[in-house]
Order: C-alpha cells, then sequence, then structure tokens
C-alpha cells in the first residue's frame, strides 16, 4: 500500500506552488520553509495509519536521534470545575476513549482565563502507538505530529498553545523549525477521497527525511 502514497514537496511555501501556500507577510522576509504531503486514497483512519507508517520508515531510515511526538489541545475554553481539574487533558481524553497507546512522557500544561480553563499536551511515540494516535488525530482538530531532535525541550511549545491551524500556531511552528525539526499538520476532510499529512520545515529537514 505504501506504493500509492503519492509524495509531493515545494522548496518555498511562500512562493506559488502546487503543495501548500502560506502568506509571507506573516513571516520574517528572509525565512524560506519547505513543505512535503504525503496523501493516499481511501478512508481517513486507514490512509492516515497507512501514511504515517510510510513516514515513520522514512524517520528511522534519514532522521536519527530525533524523536516523534503528538501534540495535542482543547480547542474550547474547558469549565473550571473539580472534574476538570483531575482529569487534566490525558485524563479527559481517555475517558473519552481516546487514549495512546504505547505512548511515554506524557506531559501536559494548562491556561486560565475568565475562569475557564484550556489544556495543551504533549506524548511522545512510536510505531506501536500509530493506530491509537490516528484515532486520536482524527477526532481532534486541536493537534500536531512533531518531529524534533532528542534534546527538544517540549515544554517550551506547552506553554504557548496552539489552536490546530497552521496560519494561527507560527510561534509553534517556529519552535519546531528553528531546532531543525518538521511539523506534521493532517490533511483531508470529510469526503476527500485523499488523506494523509503535510510537513512543513527548513529546506535542509524537508530534503534530510525524504532522503
Amino acid at each position: 500500500m505504501t506504493t500509492d502514497i503519492e509524495v509531493t514537496s515545494t522548496q518555498n511555501i511562500f512562493q506559488y506552488n502546487e503543495v501548500y501556500n502560506f502568506d509571507a507577510s506573516k513571516v520574517g522576509a528572509e525565512l524560506v520553509l519547505s513543505a512535503a504531503s504525503f496523501l493516499i486514497n481511501g478512508a481517513p483512519n486507514n490512509a492516515l495509519v497507512a501514511v504515517c507508517k510510510f513516514i515513520f520508515s522514512l524517520i528511522r531510515k534519514n532522521m536519527y536521534g530525533y524523536e516523534v511526538w503528538v501534540i495535542v489541545g482543547n480547542s474550547a475554553w474547558q469549565p473550571n470545575t473539580r472534574i476538570v481539574r483531575h482529569r487534566k487533558l490525558w485524563g479527559a481524553l481517555k475517558f473519552q476513549g481516546c487514549e495512546i497507546l504505547g505512548g511515554s512522557d506524557p506531559q501536559e500544561y494548562f491556561s486560565e482565563a475568565h475562569e475557564k480553563l484550556k489544556f495543551f499536551g504533549a506524548i511522545k511515540i512510536s510505531k506501536a502507538s500509530i493506530e491509537s494516535m490516528i484515532e486520536l488525530i482524527v477526532k481532534e482538530r486541536c493537534s500536531y505530529i512533531i518531529l524534533v531532535p532528542e534534546n527538544f525541550k517540549i515544554k517550551n511549545i506547552l506553554s504557548l498553545g496552539w489552536s490546530g491551524s497552521l496560519t494561527e500556531d507560527l510561534n509553534v511552528f517556529h519552535e519546531v523549525y528553528k531546532a531543525g525539526g518538521l511539523l506534521f499538520k493532517r490533511m483531508g476532510e470529510f469526503d476527500d477521497p485523499e488523506w494523509g499529512f503535510l510537513s512543513i520545515g527548513l529546506p535542509e529537514t524537508i530534503k534530510k527525511i525524504l532522503g
């Protein structure tokens, strides 16, 4: 099935291309970022699992010394109740039936405003985590996969928070690419025939993972 995955890339997302276009006015004029898309036809979960396994094979082959994390957050403010504070993010997701299997080092952070809470969390994943991670990503739009060096300080991202929209999450984006990492965003909506992931990072990092 991996032979059916379509991989396309662009050298500069700030110049018109057929992979992903980003408004250059939102970032520094000298910045150049590349992107690669990994797409396949199929039902959402099956397609995303296949693409993720393919990406993991590239990581194992070309990205020695890197770790994979999934980051997820609340898209809406939560009531500041005892139950919400007790369950936090990962406890609440587990209660909803969304538990990432085979993950390690779960971390989370919360922000508070107007007597309400938002939680943001990260968990390190392995190949054994893929199926359960995809179930979570399909349900939770406020999520990304990030590939970062082993010494990356994941807490730096948690305190920033994110929305799940690339154009709104430049602060998180910046932390990832400046460390030489890649950010992966789910691609595919509703009845789209193709599903997969978009990866964005510095040109040399995109080139490295693609081999």
